[in-house]
């Protein structure tokens, strides 16, 4: 009867779990639009919130320029994004002629080659697909997007001056609210870092291959690196298709899809982790079904917030007798194991 007492208590939490996940899961896709921008500015503030901290005790700034100061390096990285955002797509213009002479180049010497091994393939019938490829239509749709980003990122902006330009960053926390300051804040600062270290060790291999918008995947590989597993493996082969068409399937293709890959190996799979140490405490199946969660539930922007706001649920799910086995789950251990 000892052991049948847990095993209910579990199955009634269970029960009421999936039951109270489904109604919030509802409620949060049908607020995306309001629930991402926010939940991005809260984690956002974790990073901005010790640079305001800096400057008020060590700059002896008063609150207000240490505030104005905080966000003015936010403009001045985001500013340099979407200036170099403008040149890529601006150089990609300028360029289409000559990246559809070196298409058409690519697919007849792949037709040729095909053909040699005696693999039919209509070449006049590939060609006049390859010139009535929408390219202008897709700039158009990315333009579109943009600009649904530039709207996000300002709602964004609202949220984090007023998470930020509150006087209660400078109070002390306890209990839960410190340990999920202290976990979340060091996930972001050391995935910020790694973040930046590959972005800049890729741009760099890029830049010596000489391969066209080496600055912009560079940028790219910063954001990617914040989506698990993921991100890593769309960074790398991104630049795939410009390596294809500018290098017309030479030895540098190699080079630039290897080397980077390398790189995402060696700091997302044995500099991070020690980094990190412990940790979020959460095990790798947990992070890989939260990023398809919260993918599935908020888009893009759920599979750049899946870590750390299921890092978050595990500690308030650990403090919570009734849930407590769930946290356990969430980090790969036994929720019937002993104290």
């Amino acid at each position: 009867m000892e052991q049948k007492e847990p095993i209910n208590n579990t199955l009634t939490a269970a029960c009421t779990f999936v039951i109270a996940a489904i109604a919030v899961a509802a409620a949060l896709a049908y607020t995306r639009a309001i629930m991402i921008p926010f939940v991005v500015a809260l984690f956002l503030s974790y990073f901005i919130a010790p640079i305001v901290l800096f400057f008020k005790s060590k700059l002896r700034f008063p609150h207000w320029l240490a505030v104005i100061s905080a966000f003015l390096g936010v403009a001045i990285f985001v500013t340099i994004f979407v200036l170099v955002l403008r040149n890529s797509i601006i150089e990609i213009i300028d360029s289409f002629y000559l990246y559809e002479e070196k298409i058409q180049r690519l697919s007849e010497n792949l037709i040729n080659y095909a053909n040699h091994f005696g693999l039919p393939i209509n070449k006049h019938s590939v060609m006049l697909r390859l010139k009535d490829l929408p390219v202008f239509s897709f700039v158009q749709s990315a333009a579109g997007v943009a600009a649904g980003l530039l709207v996000d990122f300002g709602l964004m902006m609202i949220f984090l001056i007023f998470l930020v330009s509150g006087h209660s960053i400078d109070k002390e926390k306890t209990g839960i609210a410190l340990e999920i300051d202290e976990k979340v804040r060091g996930y972001i600062l050391t995935k910020v870092a790694t973040s930046l270290l590959t972005a800049l060790c890729v741009w760099i291999v890029l830049e010596s291959f000489h391969l066209d918008l080496a600055l912009m995947l560079g940028l790219l590989t910063f954001f990617l690196a914040f989506i698990p597993t993921l991100g890593s493996l769309v960074a790398t082969l991104l630049p795939l298709p410009i390596a294809l068409i500018q290098f017309e399937g030479g030895w540098q293709v190699l080079g630039i899809i290897f080397i980077p890959a390398v790189i995402q190996i060696l700091i997302g799979n044995i500099l991070e982790p020690k980094l990190l140490g412990k940790g979020l405490d959460l095990h790798p199946i947990t992070i890989l079904l939260s990023l398809m969660f919260w993918g599935l539930i908020w888009g893009v922007g759920g599979a750049f917030l899946a870590v750390p706001v299921t890092a978050v649920l595990k500690i308030v799910l650990e403090k919570i007798a009734l849930t407590k086995g769930f946290s356990e789950m969430l980090a790969g251990r036994s929720p019937f194991r002993q104290a």
